[in-house]
């Protein structure tokens, strides 16, 4: 009995044999589906389809495909080891399955590798994990980009922190600046207002946060506290602005 073992990642081959399909006048049954992707790097000569043809080709086996198929499928199913199968077939796209037959039973099998046929052209499919590998790695990469854009879009003074950065005054002798330029500033511009943005209401959700652990609900109910509500009041500026318009009028009462 053969062992399953891993099969080589071939992803980045492109296999097709015009000469074949036009000899042949195209496919006309999943036989020779199965007869074209032989001739590809991606069959493995020690699978049990190349043992039965092997077997078979000089018997009556090896008859038209109406008359075979079944007693193919038969024989395949009585063996044991790798085996390569139609699994899909929607024209001019066919999808063959490498797979590990353990018993007689349709469902008694390890898929290895899958396999599809576009047109002339036989490709590896990619497994799932490359796949979503792949897709992480560039969603990274866009996100590194956009974190090395905004730093050079920034500015540390150790008086005044992160600024932004200002574009440099034109004088009369510079050039007046081209479309694309204008257009680069108002992009920039859009960004700066929307990273503000951002930052202005991330400060207001910490902020809200905190007031809401530093204040229990019960203390928060009783008469006579100030509300959070209130508390951003405070720090707006509204109620000390209130409170230095009633210490003016009293001056200005003593004063009459």
């Amino acid at each position: 009995m053969q062992r399953m073992t891993a099969t080589e990642d071939l992803t980045s081959v492109e296999w097709r044999d015009t000469n074949w399909l036009e000899r042949v006048g195209g496919f006309q049954n999943q036989q020779m589906v199965l007869d074209y992707f032989a001739l590809s790097p991606f069959w493995d000569r020690q699978c049990n389809n190349q043992v039965l043809s092997m077997q078979t080709q000089y018997n009556d086996l090896r008859q038209p495909y109406e008359a075979t198929v079944e007693a193919l499928r038969e024989f395949l199913s009585k063996m044991t080891g790798i085996e390569f199968a139609v699994v899909h077939e929607q024209p001019p796209v066919w999808i063959i399955q490498k797979r590990y037959r353990r018993g007689p039973a349709i469902d008694d099998v390890n898929p290895i590798a899958t396999y599809y046929i576009m047109g002339a052209n036989v490709y590896q499919s990619p497994t799932i994990y490359s796949v979503i590998a792949n897709r992480l790695l560039t969603s990274l990469f866009h996100v590194n980009s956009a974190f090395k854009e905004t730093k050079d879009m920034v500015e540390f003074y150790p008086s005044k922190g992160y600024t932004w950065k200002t574009a440099p005054e034109t004088t009369t002798t510079k050039k007046t600046p081209t479309a694309k330029g204008v257009l680069r500033a108002q992009e920039t511009q859009t960004f700066r207002h929307w990273m503000d943005r951002a930052i202005e209401t991330s400060s207001i959700k910490v902020m809200q946060a905190r007031q809401a652990i530093d204040t229990p609900e019960e203390d928060a109910l009783k008469p006579g506290l100030e509300s959070p509500a209130q508390n951003r009041e405070d720090i707006g500026g509204k109620r000390p602005r209130k409170k230095l318009d009633e210490s003016s009028n009293r001056k200005k009462k003593m004063t009459k």
